[in-house]
């Protein structure tokens, strides 16, 4: 028999904590690869949107859930059964009019601003479906400057408007016209009588796009049928892989009003939790990967992360030429390249070309003189991708010569919308001629290209002036490098001596651009980890055979001490400390807060003050801590001045916890060497069952 030791005990801990934080980490790496996959099929224009109601709910609207709940209510109905049944149940009871009213009833609110929408419509998505009675995805999209068109009836799929940026597929409906919504179960038995080109629609668009699912839950009865659909198309075929946003089973929606989780109750959250692990893992045999999140925010973070990946991929072109005067363009040029072309010309073409070549999308504003040639080196490096298809999907242009004669505000109103969708910002060229004095401020305020690259700076994009074509750029380099010259290629980029090799050069531009594309990659995914994977999925609370400990305390008497033994603690082995992630002001929210985390835990750390009492929480968290078995640790930092009676109220059996646990006095409570036993306290208490 071995015997292992107390150190050998912690150390192995140590290991087990370490493996499933190596766990989390992986599950988060999955889960960016697949943000990543989103991505690159929205790179393709082969990203769809299928939206449920938890995209609306932060608008303000109901789930389904929340929907029908009143109809079980008023029926007298377990909420938890078949929802379709309950709206049949209930239109049978109040007629087709009441359910109508229902539904009129919940959509007529005033919606607010939704975030996930927001950054959806900001992206080149060109298709959406929803089961969504409300009209939040289309207006965002007009909001936006969209052309949209509506189809809520299948007779509207032969509507078309001319240059449309999108359509918007209402599967079971518009509020407006409530007597067509699908809601009860009547309703879904004639889907495919009254509704069948939608179906259809829906197995093609599975067929030919990546479909990312946003917003539906795991007992969503809508989620079910398009599973099926899947299910039934690719039956004996490997399916294209889609992707959904699912929030993930919690306990806290199972906590009565009161904030506690009873034991039905919490026999349903893991039944339901068992029930999404089963059924995510059939969802994946049908090409559908599940991307679980807390909650809706992390959503938010998420898509974040799709936009600004998806931007870093595009590159905007700022520059001027002066066609009457195209000596001075490219003039230090080694040699000429095109006897066709002037020097600075035929780089534009080959710098164009060379972006497309390397896979990146090219944004131009037509600058004066330089947007043909931009356009002309396009299509050279799109032949050998794919034709015409693929230049006109990847070259976006929007002369802002078309808004000349219109105010400075709306060209910089256009300027500003072009950048922002870019990561990265090329300045040539330029119609200021350089001198090595500031004798040309007032022209650079008047300069397009000196202005593109303020508004560049302010939406903090990646900034490269090659300074080496003169003129504006030169002065646009001067500011940006002058004290960053860290790398021989920046060097190279404001070269002006005469026989600047182009091809170097253009390398040295695309090297800049991959260099500051990678940085910026990074940057976006420790944003990402950090807003929507460090919270509970990255937490240590659930993880085994370690001791989860509470610290209970009056924050006017105690807040310093409890940092105290919290810093302690940080530097136990096997020990994890219960931390809060941030200020939480609604009360029914500590009150989840607190319970949530004392199930969590094992021991609870209980620091008698003087005034403990005045909290009005300690009572709370000290029976909470009763009522889920967790030792106690007393510590007593007021010289035995605590309220002694308010103590004796509290009793486990027919002992209080004074009588059952040692109080352990720290004189200096000021100091973290106070407290330098804390840890040995708390595994004597784990000891002594």
């Amino acid at each position: 028999m071995f015997i292992l030791d107390e150190s050998e005990i912690y150390y192995m801990s140590d290991i087990r904590k370490l493996l499933e934080q190596d766990r989390l980490e992986f599950e988060a790496d999955q889960k960016i690869k697949n943000l990543d996959n989103i991505v690159q099929a929205l790179r393709n224009g082969r990203l769809s949107i299928f939206a449920g109601a938890g995209l609306s709910a932060s608008s303000g609207y109901v789930n389904w859930k929340q929907l029908i709940k009143p109809m079980s209510d008023y029926l007298g109905l377990n909420i938890n059964t078949d929802l379709t049944m309950i709206a049949q149940y209930y239109e049978n009871e109040c007629t087709r009019e009441g359910l109508n009213r229902a539904i009129l009833n919940e959509f007529s609110k005033v919606p607010t601003k939704n975030d996930n929408m927001e950054i959806l419509a900001s992206l080149p998505i060109d298709t959406y479906w929803t089961t969504n009675y409300d009209s939040i995805i289309e207006d965002t999209l007009r909001r936006n400057g969209k052309t949209v068109d509506v189809i809520y009836e299948q007779i509207q799929y032969k509507n078309y408007t001319p240059g449309r940026d999108a359509v918007v597929y209402k599967m079971h409906g518009d509020k407006n016209f409530p007597d067509r919504a699908v809601i009860s179960k009547t309703d879904y038995e004639l889907y495919d009588v009254y509704r069948s080109v939608f179906s259809k629609g829906l197995v093609m668009e599975l067929i030919t796009k990546t479909v990312l699912f946003i917003g539906f839950g795991f007992a969503d009865p809508n989620l079910d049928r398009f599973i099926s659909i899947v299910r039934h198309t690719f039956e004996k075929y490997s399916p294209p892989t889609h992707y959904c946003f699912m929030r993930s089973v919690s306990y806290e929606d199972y906590l009565d009003e009161k904030g506690n989780l009873t034991r039905q109750k919490r026999i349903e959250f893991e039944q339901d939790k068992k029930l999404q692990d089963l059924k995510i893992r059939s969802m994946k045999g049908y090409g559908i990967h599940t991307i679980l999140v807390h909650d809706f925010t992390q959503i938010t973070a998420m898509l974040n992360y799709i936009r600004d990946k998806y931007t870093l991929n595009k590159v905007f072109i700022s520059g001027a030429l002066d066609p009457n005067d195209s000596h001075n363009y490219g003039c230090h040029f080694d040699k000429p390249y095109n006897i066709n072309f002037k020097n600075g010309e035929w780089f534009i073409m080959q710098l164009s070309k060379r972006i497309i070549d390397d896979g990146y999308d090219i944004v131009n504003g037509f600058g004066v003189g330089i947007g043909n040639y931009v356009v002309s080196g396009a299509y050279m490096g799109g032949v050998q991708r794919g034709g015409s298809d693929y230049v006109s999907k990847h070259l976006t242009i929007q002369p802002l010569i078309s808004v000349e004669q219109q105010d400075s505000d709306k060209k910089d109103e256009v300027r500003r919308k072009l950048i922002r969708d870019c990561g990265t910002v090329i300045f040539l060229f330029g119609k200021t001629l350089y001198e090595d004095n500031n004798s040309k401020k007032d022209e650079l305020d008047k300069d397009g290209t000196y202005r593109e690259y303020e508004i560049a700076v302010k939406e903090v994009k990646n900034v490269i002036p090659v300074g080496a074509t003169g003129l504006t750029s030169r002065y646009i380099y001067n500011e940006v490098y002058s004290e960053n010259q860290n790398t021989p290629f920046i060097d190279r980029l404001n070269a002006v001596d005469e026989n600047i090799n182009c091809m170097q050069l253009i390398d040295d531009i695309m090297a800049m651009i991959e260099s500051e594309k990678r940085k910026k990659e990074e940057n976006i995914k420790q944003t990402l980890m950090k807003d929507a994977f460090s919270n509970d999925d990255m937490s240590h609370d659930n993880l085994p055979d370690q001791i989860n400990v509470f610290v209970s305390f009056h924050f006017a008497g105690a807040n310093l001490q409890s940092r105290l033994i919290l810093s302690v603690l940080d530097d136990e082995p096997g020990i994890n400390p219960v931390k809060e992630s941030g200020k939480i002001e609604d009360k029914r929210k500590i009150k989840q807060w607190i319970d949530r985390k004392i199930k969590s835990t094992s021991v609870t750390i209980l620091i008698l003050s003087k005034g403990m009492t005045k909290s009005i929480w300690v009572g709370r968290e000290i029976q909470k801590s009763i009522e889920e078995n967790n030792k106690f640790v007393l510590v007593d930092i007021s010289s035995g001045q605590y309220d002694k009676d308010f103590l004796s109220q509290y009793k486990i059996g027919s002992k209080s916890l004074d009588e059952i646990y040692p109080i352990h006095s720290v004189e200096n409570c000021n100091e973290k060497e106070g407290f330098a036993d804390v840890g040995k306290w708390v595994r004597d208490a784990v000891a002594d069952i």
